[in-house]
């Protein structure tokens, strides 16, 4: 099983920073104002807030696993209006779909290490899934 965060990271960066620019595809183009604020927001989402938090098993799940179920259902979106390209969004929601099932209490529970500091990253709910995966590569 590949490790949560990379998985994560890989899967999530592709989502946020694909907006219909993929040459010779099928996908509908962004206003310019429109990619503009898409990639502000993508680039937003990539800090991490409140980084000295303390870990909450319960709130650090609930927070990632929202976080992923809403890039799975705005991919979804994305893809079924042609936004981006269905193989690649169908590629990457496998990814986010495995890392959706290892979010867990127990795996919380037992985390070590950059695990562990990505659960802490996810007891904050100023902090984002991409966010933390990012910076806490294990």
């Amino acid at each position: 099983m590949p490790h949560l965060n990379h998985t994560i990271a890989a899967a999530l960066f592709a989502l946020a920073f694909t907006t219909a620019a993929h040459a010779g595809t099928d996908t509908r183009s962004l206003p310019p104002e429109a990619r503009e604020a898409v990639e502000g927001i993508a680039q937003g989402l990539l800090q991490v807030h409140d980084a000295d938090v303390e870990l909450s098993c319960d709130k650090a799940v609930e927070n990632a696993r929202y976080g992923l179920e809403t890039m799975l259902e705005v991919g979804q979106k994305n893809a079924d209006g042609g936004y981006i390209d269905r193989a690649d969004f169908d590629k990457k929601a496998v990814a986010l779909r495995a890392s959706l099932a290892q979010v867990t209490p127990q795996d919380c529970a037992t985390a070590t290490g950059e695990k562990q500091a990505f659960y802490r990253c996810m007891s904050s709910d100023y902090n984002h899934v991409l966010a933390c995966a990012s910076a806490h590569r294990f």
